[in-house]
């Protein structure tokens, strides 16, 4: 069966003499082409020096080799004195085998239950669940990223200086994770000094597209995590999205490993695992503490908790780390602690994790053998892998999801629409009339978790009794109200424009 037709079949009673003497030998020109691969190969020995420079960084008192039995004998001294939202309570939570971890977890919410003698009780509301859920599903995946360090997986660890052919993508990634850590350290530093207990795991953003976009970046960031599993989960061009490159990466790594994998379709033959480079930390090296608690094991097992991540899984892996690690503290739950702070803690002890529904192999960005499904839209696929290339400079600008919301952060503007207003009209019409409670009703309360609270009757009543919005119920009607609409804009612009220009020419009064 021949799958491409590289060119027509030549009719019947025609020869290759024939066309002797209108072959043309054209003199290929290599001498430019020269000058850009020499260009090309010297940037990337740049960048593999720049590289190993970094790892130097973040392996200087650190070994990534010997961190596994570092972790199994810092596990056990971690019982010590443990209570609830701790430091070590992270760590026992990722890096401590399923069986110990729930035994523990049941322990730490006993514990919750006898210290306080109440159950904090909240009603979440959408936006509220929506955040739990995306706590759960991120601390899933660091168990799954951590999952050599406990030993349970023999998948094997593709390091950051063994991705040669993405030198580039790794040497920001590395530069991206040393800011990540510097500024990780210092919060945790801020955070021995003074207690907090007013963290919560749910966005304090109202339902708007800031709030979208920042749920959308957090998304991005746990594929990014999971791409990180495989080795091919770096992805660069969008040619990855086309059938061809598909079936030609598939055909040369079965027929010609050797040069799949000189081509950066297949990991090294050998593992090339970090080694430290120097035996001690020095003050200023990422895996010094500059504080009074050097000594500490949590501390010192959470920062090189991060150290492994930034090498081993890359830039995205360590950032969420590190967030999830903000939400943890060295400080004792005072016993006046409110109902907001204790139903926390509780949340902390009930996680029960299974790291089973985490793929390790990243997913197609695109279902070409999907004819059907290629077809619909094919322009999702090429926007969701654009989002994932401008994940990087996300993560840098905001170093942090759970610190706050940032002022500067600003949504760049929508591309323009890439259909015309009529092709619209006819989508719109085409579809079913919207009916049900989202055709005029809307709620006007916001039902946040804030603690424990009990609603009252009035409250009960204008839940109980949605009020009437504007909004029109049937396509046809909601048609004819984007053409009002918009016709009045294109007027009210023909308008305002003409005597805007007459006020500005107009002299100023004595």
């Amino acid at each position: 069966m021949e799958l491409f037709k590289l060119c027509p079949t030549p009719p019947p009673g025609h020869s290759e003499e024939d066309n002797s003497a209108s072959a043309i030998d054209i003199p290929l020109n290599t001498h430019g082409y020269g000058l850009l691969d020499e260009k090309a190969r010297e940037i990337t020995d740049t960048e593999k020096k720049r590289v190993e420079e970094l790892m130097q960084q973040f392996t200087k008192g650190f070994d990534p080799g010997f961190f596994p039995t570092e972790v199994m004998t810092s596990l056990p001294l971690l019982s010590d004195k443990l209570f609830p939202g701790s430091y070590a309570h992270l760590s026992i939570i990722l890096l401590e085998n399923c069986g110990k971890m729930q035994g523990i977890q049941a322990n730490l919410e006993k514990w919750l239950r006898e210290r306080y003698k109440r159950w904090a009780i909240t009603h979440p509301d959408n936006t509220s669940i929506t955040d739990e859920t995306f706590f759960g599903a991120e601390f899933e995946m660091l168990r799954k990223l951590l999952a050599p360090l406990r030993g349970e997986d023999a998948t094997r660890v593709y390091w950051m200086n063994s991705r040669y052919p993405h030198i580039v993508q790794v040497c920001q990634q590395l530069e991206a994770s040393v800011k990540v850590i510097e500024e990780f350290k210092q919060d945790i530093l801020r955070a021995i000094k003074s207690k907090d207990e007013q963290k919560t795991i749910y966005n304090p953003l109202p339902v708007s597209q800031e709030r979208a976009a920042m749920m959308s970046m957090r998304d991005i960031r746990l594929r990014a995590c999971r791409a990180s599993l495989s080795w091919d989960g770096f992805s660069e061009s969008d040619i990855e999205l086309t059938v061809f490159h598909q079936y030609y990466k598939n055909h040369l790594a079965r027929s010609d490993p050797a040069k799949a994998r000189a081509s950066g379709w297949l990991p090294p033959s050998s593992p090339r695992t970090p080694r430290a480079s120097a035996e001690e930390a020095e003050p200023g090296d990422l895996a010094h503490w500059p504080s009074e608690d050097s000594s500490n094991v949590s501390l010192n097992l959470m920062l090189k908790t991060a150290l492994w991540l930034s090498i081993a899984r890359g830039l995205a892996a360590v950032h969420l780390f590190c967030d999830i690690a903000r939400q943890f503290t060295i400080h004792n739950p005072s016993m006046r602690a409110n109902d907001s702070y204790i139903s926390y803690l509780q949340h902390l002890t009930q996680i029960r994790i299974s790291v089973d529904g985490v793929r390790s192999r990243r997913s197609t960005p695109f279902p070409y053998r999907d004819e059907a499904l290629s077809r619909c839209n094919p322009d999702y696929f090429g926007d969701v892998w654009r989002s994932n290339q401008s994940l990087t400079a996300d993560l840098v600008g905001n170093v942090s999801f759970y610190k706050g919301p940032d002022e500067s952060f600003k949504l760049s503007e929508a591309p323009p629409p890439r259909r015309s207003f009529l092709k619209e009209m006819r989508t719109l019409e085409q579809t079913v009339a919207i009916q049900g409670s989202l055709a005029g009703t809307s709620s006007l309360v916001d039902v946040r978790p804030r603690g424990r609270y009990v609603l009252g009757n009035e409250l009960k009543d204008r839940i109980g009794a949605p009020q009437p919005t504007r909004l029109p119920a049937t396509v046809p009607a909601l048609t004819r109200a984007i053409e009002q609409t918009t016709l009045t804009d294109a007027h009210e612009r023909r308008v305002i424009k003409p005597a805007t220009a007459m006020h500005s020419k107009q002299p100023e009064d004595p």
